[in-house]
């Protein structure tokens, strides 16, 4: 009886220390799985290799991908500690779950305002959740199979949810990109009233 109490003491404690350190567990876990996307992306494999706990614990279904249809390159900032797959549009909660997407249907990489979304209710240090650390100065490095491109952020600010003019194309003017986020959740509507955009201009090389 004492080793069976002891088993279940044991147990216990283990169960609480998982919790505790949960969200932890699972941003390393999303970390290992953008890895192996982005890995599989560089390889020019049709689909990553995961496994069910690591599907399990980070909510994702990236063996669902088909990496050469649904993948364009991936998106990295180093202040924000971001370093996500990049997805085609458009910015479907299947998108979502699985990284970054390109925000509407048929948008490319050659537009003069690339629209980029990202969750942020994903848990700490996954997706775009840590984008607010972003300042104006940091750079943006898209990565695709062509090399990498990088951007200087310029300006960040928040709009209401209707405010689409921020997508508008600017013929004439340097490529930039807009990332986009959720901000000011409401805990009484259980809504996010805002969005964070991070407007981020071409630097070119030389």
């Amino acid at each position: 009886m004492r080793i069976i109490l002891r088993l279940l003491g044991v147990l216990l404690i283990l169960a609480a220390a998982v919790l505790f350190f949960w969200q932890d567990i699972r941003a390393y876990m999303t970390d290992q799985v953008n890895a192996k996307v982005i890995q599989a992306y560089e390889k020019k494999e049709e689909t990553p290799t995961v496994n069910e706990l690591e599907k399990w614990i980070t909510k994702t279904e990236p063996d669902k991908l088909q990496l050469k249809d649904d993948m364009l390159g991936y998106l990295k900032i180093p202040a924000a500690d971001i370093n996500e797959p990049l997805l085609n549009g458009p910015a479907t909660q299947a998108n979502l779950k699985n990284g970054v997407s390109l925000v509407e249907a048929g948008e490319e990489l050659t537009e003069q305002n690339i629209a980029i979304a990202g969750h942020r209710v994903e848990g700490a240090g996954i997706r775009f959740n840590y984008l607010d650390r972003a300042k104006k100065g940091d750079i943006v490095t898209l990565v695709t199979r062509s090399g990498a491109q990088d951007y200087k952020i310029y300006d960040i600010f928040t709009v209401n949810p209707s405010q689409v003019d921020v997508l508008r194309e600017q013929q004439g003017k340097p490529q930039e990109l807009t990332l986009i986020t959720c901000e000011s959740y409401n805990p009484e509507t259980l809504l996010f009233e805002e969005r964070m955009i991070v407007k981020a201009r071409i630097l070119k090389a030389g």
